[in-house]
This record gives C-alpha cells, sequence and structure tokens, in this order.
C-alpha cells in the first residue's frame, strides 16, 4: 500500500474545457514541496508540456491527412487543425482504436 495518497476529480465542461482537481494527503504534499518550490506550478508545466507534445503529434497527422486526400480546410491553424482531430473509440483498454 502506498504511503502518499492523492484524490483526483476530472470533469469536462459543456464549453470542452475541463476542470482537474488534485488534493493530496499530507505526505504527498510534503514530498512536492521536497523536490519542487512550488507544486502547481510543477503541475501545471506538466499538464501544458504533455498537452503540447500530444498537439504537435496530432497536427502532424492532421495535416498529412489533410494532404494526402486533399481536404485541408482554408486557413488552417495549428490549432484549427488540433481541434478538428476526431479521437478514436476505445472500446476497452484491451482493444485497438476503431477507424470512424
Amino acid at each position: 500500500m502506498s504511503y502518499c495518497n492523492c484524490q483526483v476529480a476530472y470533469a469536462k465542461n459543456t464549453d470542452g474545457t475541463s476542470s482537474f482537481t488534485a488534493t493530496m494527503d499530507i505526505v504527498a504534499t510534503k514530498c512536492m514541496e521536497s523536490f519542487c518550490v512550488d507544486p502547481e506550478d510543477w503541475i501545471r508545466n506538466a499538464i501544458v508540456s504533455r498537452s503540447q507534445h500530444e498537439g504537435d503529434l496530432i497536427y502532424k497527422s492532421e495535416l498529412e491527412r489533410h494532404l494526402e486526400a486533399g481536404t485541408m480546410p482554408m486557413n488552417p491553424t495549428k490549432e484549427s487543425l488540433i481541434l478538428g482531430y476526431e479521437i478514436p473509440v476505445i472500446e476497452s483498454s484491451n482493444t485497438l482504436p476503431i477507424s470512424n
């Protein structure tokens, strides 16, 4: 059993944004404060860095898909291509994404 505990909650809002809340116990809080001066900044950086990495992958994939299919939208931006990406549906963790 872990001696550090953290409760998390994720909620997707109707406008497409989301909220993520992490509540760390006293041990997890102490450990976070030990390796970083500002845990909030570290968590924000982790989310943004990982999201931007995934965004770069999605952008490249969408750019290639549109170029190959000749379906490039007018005045595409990185944001518009990422937002136009459809996340594959996964039935369970034991299956591959289903192509739509």
